[in-house]
This record gives C-alpha cells, sequence and structure tokens, in this order.
C-alpha cells in the first residue's frame, strides 16, 4: 500500500498589485463617484463623498503630526466617520489603529503606551480631552471643510497598513501588525471568490465589532464597488432587530461570528422573499446543527472563513454547500498550509497535527515584539506562521478544524487567552491565586474563574476586572475556592478545577436554576450568584424567553428587568418570599 502523501496544501497562485489598498478604492471612487458607497445613520454617502472627506481627514492627520509608516490610533463611535478614519489613516500613508471606544481607560492606555502612536483621533465626546484630532458628530463636516484633498499616499505593498490587538496569555494584548499586500490580496480573494458573477453592486452588512480584524471584509466589499450599511451598535446586538434592520434595506450579504448568526437565524434572518442570498461567518467553529441548517436553506450560499488574526482576516473558506460537516476548507490564493507534528514535519493526510500557515496572508508581526515575532513566524519551516490549532487534511485538500494545542478559545468570536484574565484577577487585591478556564460549548461557550482569597469574597470581582479588560476576557463565572487543586507534580490541575460557588441562598437558586434551564447548562456547570446571563450565552431572544419561564415561577420579572440586572444576584431581588413552582 503506497504512503500517503504529506498534508501540505497551495491556494494556487493571482496576481496582487503592487499598492497600498486605498489606491483600489481611489480608483473605484474615479469608476463611479456618483454611486452609493456607504449608508450609515440612514445617509447615503457616494464613493465621491467617501474620497473628498477622508481626503480633508487625511490632511488634518497630517498636520497633527502623522507621517508615512507612523501609527493613528482611531476610536470611533459607529458613524460615516468610522469608515473614513482607515482611508484617511491610508491616503496619510500612516498605520491603522482601529480602538474600542468602550474599552476600559486602562486597557486603552495600556495600548497607547506600547503602539506609541503620532495621532489620537476620535469623534467619542468621552475622549476628546486626549486626542490630537477630534470630529464632534454635530459639526466634524464643518471642521474639515476648510481643509483641502490630500493626495493619496502610495506605500509600498510591503508597508504596514494595520495594526490590530489581540489577548496575550501574559496579561499583555498583543498587536498584530498587517501590511498592504496581505490586505490587497484578501480583497482579490473577496472579488474572485465571493463578488457575484457580473460585477452586480450587493447590499452588505457591516454588523461588526469596529475593533475586530474581520471588520475588514465589509470595507472590501466597499472597494470592490458594492453599498455597505452600517448596523447601528444597538441594532446589531439584538438579533430581532438586526433582522428588521436586514429586511428593511433588503441586504443581501451578512456576516457574523457563529454565535451571532445562530441568533439571528432564530430571529428569522431566513424566513421570507426578501432573506439575505449570503451568509459569511467565522472567527470561531461553527457547529454541526447549524451548518445543517445553512447548508438545508434554499439559495443560500453560506461561507465559512478561517483565520487567525495573523494572517490577514481569513486564510482558508468553505462554502457549506461543498461539505456536509463542519470544514474550514482550502486556503486562499497565494497561501499555502500545512499540518505538521511537534517536530514541525507534515504528518500523512488524514492525521491530525498543528496549522502552519505561509504565503501572503501572513502579518508582519507582532508590535515591538521581535522575540514574539521570530518565534512565532521564524521557526523552522522558516516563514510559516504556526496557528496554534489542531487540524486535519481530507485526501481532497479540505482541512477540519479539531480544536487547540494550547489553552487559547474564542469568545463571541474574539480571540482570548484565559491567563490574560488570571494575570488581571491575581493583580486584585485580596487575591492569592486564580485559575480561569473555558466551560460550555459552541454559542455557549464562557470563561469561568477559581479563585482562592487571602481576603474579601469573590462577590464584586467581575465588576472590578471591567475596569482594566474588555467584557468578552471578564469570566462569566467567579467562583471561591479554598484550595485549587493540584496533580502530582504539585502544579494546579487544570482538568479537575471545578469547585461549586457558595451556596446560593433560595432566591438566588430559583434564578439560578432558570438560567441553566434557559442557557441548557449541566448540573455541573458553575452558576454564582454574580454569573451574567449574557456573558453565560444568552442574548435577548433568549432574555425574553427568560423572563418568561421566571414569571412562570411567580416572579414579576419583565425582559427590561433581564437587561438591566443581568445577573443572579440581581435578578434574586426581584423574587418574592415563596415563589411558585415552575410550570
Amino acid at each position: 500500500m503506497p504512503d500517503r502523501p504529506p498534508s501540505v496544501v497551495g491556494g494556487g497562485r493571482r496576481f496582487v498589485p503592487k499598492v497600498g489598498w486605498q489606491e483600489l478604492f481611489e480608483l473605484r471612487a474615479r469608476v463611479g463617484p456618483g454611486r452609493t458607497a456607504l449608508v450609515a445613520d440612514d445617509v447615503a454617502w457616494t464613493f465621491g463623498d467617501l474620497r473628498r472627506w477622508s481626503g480633508r481627514l487625511a490632511t488634518a492627520l497630517r498636520a497633527a503630526g502623522a507621517v508615512p509608516g507612523s501609527v493613528v490610533a482611531c476610536a470611533m463611535t459607529r458613524s460615516v466617520r468610522a469608515v473614513l478614519a482607515p482611508l484617511a489613516v491610508a491616503k496619510a500613508g500612516a498605520v491603522y489603529l482601529p480602538l474600542d471606544p468602550d474599552l476600559p481607560p486602562a486597557r486603552r492606555a495600556l495600548i497607547l503606551a506600547e503602539a506609541k502612536p503620532a495621532v489620537l483621533l476620535t469623534d467619542a465626546p468621552g475622549l476628546a480631552a486626549g486626542a490630537d484630532v477630534v470630529l464632534s458628530p454635530e459639526n466634524w463636516r464643518g471642521e474639515l471643510a476648510r481643509r483641502p484633498e490630500h493626495a493619496v499616499a502610495g506605500p509600498d505593498r510591503g508597508e504596514p497598513a494595520y495594526v490590530v490587538y489581540t489577548s496575550g496569555s501574559t496579561g499583555r494584548p498583543k498587536g498584530v501588525v498587517v501590511g498592504h499586500r496581505s490586505l490587497v490580496n484578501l480583497y482579490g480573494e473577496l472579488a474572485a471568490r465571493l463578488f457575484p458573477a457580473g460585477g452586480a453592486p450587493q447590499r452588505v452588512a457591516h454588523g461588526l465589532p469596529l475593533a475586530f480584524d474581520a471588520a475588514w471584509d465589509p470595507l472590501l466589499w466597499l472597494v470592490g464597488g458594492h453599498e455597505v450599511h452600517l448596523v447601528p451598535e444597538d441594532v446589531r446586538t439584538d438579533p430581532e432587530r438586526y433582522v428588521r434592520f436586514a429586511r428593511r434595506r433588503r441586504l443581501a450579504v451578512v456576516e457574523a461570528v457563529p454565535a451571532q448568526l445562530a441568533g439571528l437565524v432564530d430571529a428569522g434572518l431566513l424566513a421570507g422573499d426578501d432573506r439575505p442570498r449570503m451568509l459569511l461567518t467565522g472567527g470561531e467553529a461553527v457547529g454541526p446543527s447549524l451548518w445543517a441548517r445553512l447548508r438545508a436553506t434554499p439559495g443560500l450560499t453560506a461561507v465559512n472563513l478561517y483565520g487567525p488574526t495573523e494572517c490577514t482576516v481569513f486564510t482558508t473558506c468553505c462554502r457549506l454547500a461543498d461539505q456536509s460537516e463542519p470544514a474550514i476548507g482550502r486556503p486562499i490564493a497565494n497561501t499555502s498550509v500545512q499540518v505538521v507534528d511537534a517536530r514541525l514535519r507534515p504528518v500523512p493526510v488524514g492525521e491530525t497535527g498543528e496549522l502552519l500557515v505561509g504565503g501572503a496572508s501572513l502579518a508582519l508581526g507582532y508590535l515591538g515584539d521581535a522575540p514574539l515575532t521570530a518565534a512565532r513566524f521564524g521557526t523552522a519551516p522558516p516563514h510559516w506562521y504556526r496557528t496554534g490549532d489542531r487540524c486535519r487534511c481530507e485526501p481532497d485538500g479540505t482541512l477540519r478544524w479539531l480544536g487547540r494545542l494550547d489553552d487559547q478559545v474564542k469568545i463571541r468570536g474574539h480571540r482570548v487567552e484565559p491567563g490574560e484574565a488570571e494575570q488581571a484577577l491575581l493583580a486584585l487585591p485580596g487575591v492569592r491565586q486564580a485559575l480561569v478556564r473555558a466551560e460550555g460549548t459552541g454559542d455557549r461557550r464562557h470563561l469561568v474563574a477559581y479563585v482562592v482569597l487571602g481576603s474579601g469574597s469573590a462577590d464584586g470581582l467581575r465588576d472590578r476586572l471591567r475596569e482594566t479588560l474588555p467584557e468578552y476576557v471578564v469570566p462569566a463565572v467567579v467562583v471561591e475556592a479554598r484550595a485549587l487543586p493540584v496533580g502530582r507534580t504539585g502544579k494546579v490541575d487544570r482538568a479537575a478545577a471545578r469547585i461549586e460557588p457558595r451556596r446560593l441562598t433560595p432566591a438566588e437558586s430559583v434564578v439560578a436554576a432558570a438560567f441553566r434551564s434557559q442557557l441548557g447548562l449541566a448540573r455541573l456547570d458553575p452558576v454564582a450568584a454574580d454569573s451574567d446571563f449574557f456573558a453565560l450565552g444568552g442574548h435577548s431572544l433568549s432574555a425574553a424567553a427568560l423572563a418568561a419561564r421566571l414569571r412562570a415561577r411567580g416572579v414579576p420579572c419583565s425582559l427590561r428587568d433581564v437587561l438591566r440586572r443581568r445577573t443572579v444576584g440581581r435578578l434574586a431581588e426581584l423574587v418574592p418570599d415563596r415563589p411558585e413552582s415552575e410550570a
């Protein structure tokens, strides 16, 4: 019997023009300046509008100190200004760093201290005091109108285009630097594989977080001549309102992480004749049930996109119609992948190993961290990125994702290192030991923290973590333990760390039981007084069902109560002395 071939797959070759991504936009704007490019806040903006206002903003950035190759941090709200910002930064020849305006101040300060931006741009009133360029939501056009349009800079395609920060196991976020060549290669992939044949403009939803690397996808659809609709913040987080928005705008293309997409489908996204014709998903594993549901929808093109932040948004893709079970597909053009063993040698097809990525998708490295760049991008074989993902290559070259080799997890599409939450807990007064791990599956995936305290109690630790961590890194549950379990070596046994939280009060037990029933949590999954319904995987639809479930037990609870109170402890305040048994 012949030996099986090695697990090495190439994505083929495609020409990549030697331009920056913003030059592709400029070409598009010159060809069709009067066509609608963006609809934001119910206002339609043409390609000519975006070209003109981004040019003026670029002039303001240059006047404030942005020079070619420097970093410009952009903390923008969801408005047309959030789309003008990356265009203006690119026109100035600078490097775009998106920042969530709602980041905890300590987290924002940490990123800014490491990135050392030449300019901080914002339209968020709360950040205006420390910014170099401020666009007031009420009068930004008047402020920019007096400035001339800055000529388009022409960076070498190998120069940095953007930097985006991800969770780090040491407790410090990592800045991933991506070049223009990789971004233009990604645009070519979208144009070749996903843009409709014939070039008919599509209405595309932009419902992704602005500081998420996948936010480049809708922006590149815009560069391709399509009409992008910016989904308002209060709409994109509410499945029912999002579905109504999609129908009203007659959106053809929607992209969302699997957990959010499942909620949209449950809310009726695929019902009726005016539903989207293409759904894109990625950022975390797609479960078998959602996969099957999307495949079974007539006339729907559903595509799974896989790629670490270090590989420019996505590096493999899979049309669900081509695979009956979840898969991440094959690599995009000018990119290769291989599945290797512990000694970094390709394993035979059909065997499991670590996925390595090479080629045009690769980022340039980590900002200001040459040792980490060398470790992740420069190991043998050279110029391949070690993803840390366990994969298997099928005989036809299709890749299947099987999990992680380390503790890294995806929470609502965000890459999270549990060690970052551990470090933040250990920095709090009174915390002697901390262990954080992911529990649950699919869209119920969440972090659980176990702590040993020298003083105080676990109550309120989650609120204190929110002062330094993004919401998706804050554990959904914090459990106080007398000691953490250890193995024979004396090291903490993470697998054995399943400790019940403090005994709940009778009222808290009523709410906790409703949480478990509504979210399908196992009996052994810890639910504490400060457990947050939404951090455990709830959303607006299930919140309404939770309220109904509590009312059936005699608890006067409305959807508004669930949205405002969120935790077991706060909802327990609504429980009467003698709640009825659940119907």
